[in-house]
C-alpha cells in the first residue's frame, strides 16, 4: 500500500507530527530572518535567499523570443520580491526545443531577451525599491530525447536507456562530432546571454535532458563522451571551461541532477550494486570539477519528470493516468533536503539552491529558514509555488508569513498543460489566463 497522502495540516504541530511518524527530522523554525539575509553572488549583493526556480511557460513566439505572456511572468516574479530569478530553459539550437513555443536564444532573438531582462529589473526596482537588486540566471538547454521543435517527438539521444526507450533500434544517437558542435552552441548562447544583460547562465544538467544523459552514459560505446567518468563528465565540464574562457564576464551556474532514481548503469547518482540507492560519489566529483572550471552557483534537483516526477517535485495529485507515488511527499522532500545538505556541507565555498519546497505550502518558509540557518543550502528555490504565488517573498518581508489561500496546492495542472501542448501557468491561482486555457486544452483532448 502506498504511503502517499495529500497535504492536510492545519498547524506546524500537525506537520511535524506526521514527519515524526515517518521517521523524518524535518528542519523547522519560526524565526524567518535567514530567508531575508543578504548574499553576494559574483560582484553583486542581493537582498534575500529566495529563488524562483526555472519553470517553463511554453509561451515564446515562434522565433523563440519572449512573448507578452513571458514578459508578464517575469515581471510578476520580479515584483514579488525574489532576489534570484532563474529564467526558464532556453534552447541553444532550434532542433533542441522541447516545444514549438520553448524559448530559443539566437542572434535574431537576443534583442527581445535584452528587453526582457531590462524590464524585469525595472519592475523589481519599481515594486520593491531602487536598492532591490536581482540576480538573473538564464538556463541554457538542449532537450535531447524530449525534443519536439515542431510539436512531434524528434529525439536526439546520447545513449540507449531501457527505462526510457522502448527499443534500441532506430534511435538517433548523437555522434561525438555533433556533441562537439553542441558545446560550441552553448558557448555562443552564453555570449548572447551576456549581451542580453543576464548575470549568469545555467548549463542545464538535469531531468533527463542531454547533459544529464551524458553523465549517466556508462554504456555509450567508442566515444569520448561515454564509459569512464572523465568521458561522461567531459561535455559539461568543457562547456563550463569554455564559457569561462570565452565569456569571462558572465557567471556560470549548473542545475544538476544529483540522483536520477534509475539503477546503475542507466542512472546518475545511483549505487553500483544496481539498486536504486543514492550514491553521491560521482555527483561530488562532478561538482568538484565544475568549481575548478569556474562554476560559481549550483542548483540541485533529482529525478526524470517523465518517469518518476515525484522525485523532483512531490505533489498531491499525479498527472492523469500516472500512478500514485509509492512514498509520502514528506519522504521525497526529506530526500531532496538531505542530498542538497550533503553537497553544501562538502562544498561550502559554492552557494547551492535547494528544491522541493512547494508541497509544504505556507510552511515552506519555516522549513527553508531552518535549512539556511543550519547551512544546508544557500537559497530556497520555489518553482510551482512561484507560478501560483509570485508575491510570497514580498508578503514575508511585509507580513512575516505566507497566505495559505494563495499557495500552490501541488495539483500538477501546470505540468498537465505542458504535456497537452499548451502554455503553462497556475490554473488555480491565475485563473484569468490559465484557467481558461486549461479548459480549452481539455476540450481539445476530449475531441481526439
Amino acid at each position: 500500500m502506498s504511503r502517499h497522502e495529500p497535504f492536510d495540516f492545519r498547524s506546524p504541530e500537525d506537520l511535524l507530527a506526521k514527519a515524526s511518524d515517518l521517521g523524518i527530522e524535518l528542519p523547522f523554525q519560526t524565526d524567518l530572518s535567514p530567508l531575508l539575509e543578504e548574499i553576494t553572488l559574483g560582484w553583486k549583493k542581493i537582498g534575500n535567499r529566495l529563488a524562483v526556480q526555472p519553470m517553463e511557460g511554453y509561451d515564446a513566439n515562434p522565433d523563440g523570443s519572449p512573448s507578452d505572456l513571458t514578459f508578464r511572468r517575469y515581471k510578476r516574479f520580479a515584483s514579488g520580491g525574489s532576489a534570484l530569478l532563474w529564467f526558464e530553459a532556453t534552447s541553444v539550437v532550434p532542433e533542441g526545443r522541447s516545444n514549438p513555443r520553448q524559448l530559443w536564444l539566437h542572434e535574431q532573438s537576443v534583442d527581445s531577451f535584452k528587453r526582457l531582462v531590462a524590464e524585469t529589473r525595472m519592475e523589481a526596482n519599481q515594486s520593491i525599491g531602487a536598492d532591490h537588486d536581482i540576480y538573473c540566471v538564464l538556463q541554457l538547454t538542449h532537450s535531447g530525447r524530449y525534443s519536439k521543435p515542431e510539436g512531434k517527438l524528434q529525439p536526439h539521444v546520447a545513449v540507449y536507456n531501457p527505462f526510457l526507450d522502448e527499443k534500441r533500434e532506430n534511435l538517433h544517437i548523437l555522434s561525438d562530432k555533433k556533441l562537439d558542435r553542441l558545446q560550441e552552441n552553448f558557448v555562443d548562447a552564453a555570449l548572447l546571454a551576456y549581451q542580453a544583460g543576464f548575470d549568469a547562465v545555467d548549463i542545464k544538467a538535469c531531468h533527463g535532458y542531454v547533459i544529464n544523459e551524458l553523465l549517466a552514459a556508462f554504456d555509450r560505446q567508442n566515444s569520448k563522451y561515454g564509459g569512464f567518468f572523465n568521458n561522461r563528465a567531459r561535455f559539461l565540464t568543457n562547456v563550463v571551461k569554455n564559457i569561462r574562457q570565452e565569456v569571462s564576464q558572465i557567471g556560470i551556474a549548473v542545475r544538476m541532477n544529483a540522483y536520477d532514481g534509475i539503477p546503475f548503469p542507466y542512472g546518475f547518482g545511483s549505487s553500483r550494486d544496481e539498486s536504486e540507492k543514492i550514491d553521491l560519489t560521482e555527483p561530488k566529483q562532478v561538482v568538484s570539477r565544475l568549481i575548478e572550471e569556474g562554476c560559481s552557483l549550483l542548483n540541485i534537483t533529482a529525478g526524470i519528470p517523465y518517469l518518476f516526477p515525484h522525485l523532483g517535485r512531490p505533489f498531491d495529485r499525479p498527472l492523469p493516468g500516472d500512478p500514485i507515488p509509492p512514498e509520502h511527499p514528506l519522504e521525497g522532500i526529506s530526500r531532496l533536503l538531505s542530498i542538497t545538505a550533503d553537497l553544501q556541507k562538502e562544498f561550502p565555498e559554492i552557494p547551492i539552491v535547494g528544491t522541493g519546497y512547494s508541497w509544504l505550502r505556507h510552511f515552506s518558509p519555516q522549513v527553508g529558514a531552518a535549512v539556511l540557518k543550519n547551512k544546508k543550502a544557500a537559497f530556497i528555490g520555489l518553482g510551482r509555488s512561484a507560478f501560483a504565488y509570485p508575491e510570497a517573498p514580498l508578503d514575508l518581508m511585509e507580513k512575516g508569513k505566507m497566505n495559505p489561500k494563495k499557495v500552490c496546492i501541488s495539483c500538477s495542472r501546470c505540468t498537465e498543460m505542458m504535456r497537452l501542448g499548451g502554455t503553462a501557468g497556475c490554473v488555480m491561482r491565475d485563473k484569468e489566463i490559465y484557467g481558461e486555457q486549461y479548459k480549452k486544452l481539455l476540450r481539445e483532448r476530449n475531441k481526439q
